[in-house]
């Protein structure tokens, strides 16, 4: 039966370790709208920052890049086209192998967070026995079928997206009059305005479509 998990991961050779590891508060997603060349291991990464110079300074350090280009700006945040380099381990690799694919994957403390479908609980003891073998740090922290549809729905915010969202809500953002401006919400969040406008944007989106099922006349 058909399986969502969402993990935590960290190595030394994952996807970007260096700008995770230099760049401790640098936010950033896998864009899962563009598809990905499986065969050059290459992802559109979406990523938040004031700091472009220290971001691509970053990128050039980073062993597990072979390159690393500035594509376009998405959602008000800047898009990278990255070719990771043969030395890079890659977990999205093996899910693809498996007969899975990630939903979601952004960057979380010191590793990945990402949420896979799997054909089955045997596809992801497999990644999960690969991992080990590669000594990954795995943590696997929610493991459900793709039928109970209502934590799938409440699966599609990220952990930013919810924050944003819980913090929003606590200080009074959507009361009327507002109890706290959109400034005061980024200030709290310790993120500029505008990334914190980015994350009430989509996560309220993704809120609304998660609870319309069908549109009828």
């Amino acid at each position: 039966m058909t399986i969502i998990a969402k993990v935590y991961f960290s190595h030394p050779d994952m996807a970007l370790a260096n700008v995770i590891m230099t760049l401790p508060d640098l936010e950033f997603r896998v864009l899962q709208e563009v598809s990905t060349d499986p065969e050059h291991d290459q992802y559109f990464i979406v990523v938040e920052t004031d700091d472009v110079e220290g971001l691509e300074e970053a990128l050039d350090g980073d062993h597990t890049v072979a390159s690393a280009q500035r594509m376009s700006e998405y959602d008000d945040q800047l898009v990278y086209g990255i070719e990771f380099a043969p030395q890079a381990i890659l977990l999205a690799s093996r899910v693809t192998s498996e007969g899975g694919f990630s939903l979601e994957a952004h960057r979380h403390d010191e590793g990945w967070i990402e949420r896979w479908q799997l054909p089955d609980r045997e596809s992801l003891r497999e990644i999960w026995e690969f991992a080990q073998d590669e000594e990954f740090t795995l943590d696997i922290r929610e493991l459900y079928r793709i039928t109970d549809q209502d934590r799938l729905d409440s699966g599609t915010l990220t952990d930013q997206q919810r924050r944003t969202l819980a913090v929003a809500y606590a200080n009074g953002y959507f009361d009327e009059p507002r109890d706290i401006t959109l400034e005061g919400l980024a200030e709290e969040l310790d993120i500029s305005p505008t990334a914190a406008s980015g994350r009430l944007r989509r996560g309220m989106k993704k809120l609304v479509e998660s609870s319309i099922h069908e549109v009828t006349d």
